[in-house]
């Protein structure tokens, strides 16, 4: 046991669980580390192994390859396809950045080759080009649409539009150089005064800002007074005496109102109606308008 013993049982239960402890942990220490030895050995084993056996290994693994290939064609092409896809899946970032560093080298070179192929076969290039767009039209218009957004969330930033060409070598480390030397140099201050003053508001645009802002708050103030004023108003007729006002009408009853009066205009124009019997005055039975009495009641001719 490590420390000073004591009497209390409680505190040498507590050291002797402390004492195991580091000794479980020592021993995963131990077990860890002869685990490592034993993968690191593993592992060096296997390269001299392939060191003294490349050929042999690399003559097994083309047998193997050519059985595949003979026992199903259609298989084995597929799986090299799917391993070829996979490894550059993996190593994607590697491989553009090779075929980038390839092209820089002789890009003016690769780009006269273009030329001239194109100038040797107008047709089948464009045939080429049409085949290509007609795979895969709707790839290339979402890429197109994409380019559009790009180029239209620029400019609504105020921002140039992005024209990039590949440049050589010699030219990207001049450019960096003088990048370089741009900005690491010190400004003086007439510099620093010239700068700060192009990039400076101009006197008229912050006056006319100025006054939006006025604008601006008059018409927030004004707004905020009209509620005020309205809210005072139907505070002081809910206790006013005497008849109280009809709401304003609702949109929806403002239209129920509407319809019913079109409505009443219809039925009063599409009515039928018996017109009133007329005395002709060339009628032999109807009496004479002198012999009837004007508080005559009853039925009449």
């Amino acid at each position: 046991m490590s420390g000073t013993p004591s009497d209390d049982p409680a505190d040498r239960l507590a050291q002797e669980a402390e004492e195991v402890r580091l000794q479980i942990a020592r021993a995963q220490a131990r077990l860890y580390n002869r685990e490592k030895q034993h993968r690191e050995a593993r592992r060096q084993y296997q390269r001299d192994y392939y060191a003294q056996h490349r050929e042999e290994l690399l003559e097994y693994q083309r047998q193997y390859r050519a059985a595949q290939r003979e026992r199903d064609p259609d298989a084995y092409r597929e799986g090299k396809r799917a391993r070829t896809k996979r490894w550059r899946d993996k190593h994607r970032d590697e491989v553009n950045a090779r075929l980038r560093e390839k092209y820089r080298a002789d890009a003016e070179e690769r780009r006269q080759r273009r030329r001239e192929a194109y100038a040797r076969n107008p047709e089948e290039q464009r045939s080429r080009r049409r085949a290509y767009y007609a795979a895969n039209k709707e790839k290339q218009l979402a890429a197109q649409q994409r380019w559009r957004d790009r180029e239209k969330r620029r400019v609504e930033a105020g921002l140039p539009v992005r024209r990039l060409h590949r440049v050589d070598d010699d030219e990207r480390f001049a450019n960096s150089a003088a990048a370089d030397a741009f900005f690491g140099r010190e400004w003086t201050d007439a510099e620093l005064k010239a700068a700060l003053g192009s990039i400076e508001t101009p006197p008229e645009l912050l006056a006319a800002w100025k006054r939006d802002c006025l604008r601006a708050r008059a018409a927030h103030h004004l707004s905020v007074q009209k509620y005020e004023l309205g809210r005072l108003e139907k505070e002081l007729a809910r206790v006013r005496p005497g008849p109280k006002p009809k709401p304003p009408m609702t949109p929806e009853e403002i239209e129920e109102a509407r319809l019913d009066a079109i409505g009443r205009q219809i039925n009063e124009r599409l009515r039928h109606r018996e017109p009133p019997r007329r005395t002709h005055h060339l009628d032999p039975a109807a009496p004479h308008p002198q012999l009837l009495r004007q508080d005559q009641m009853g039925m009449n001719r």
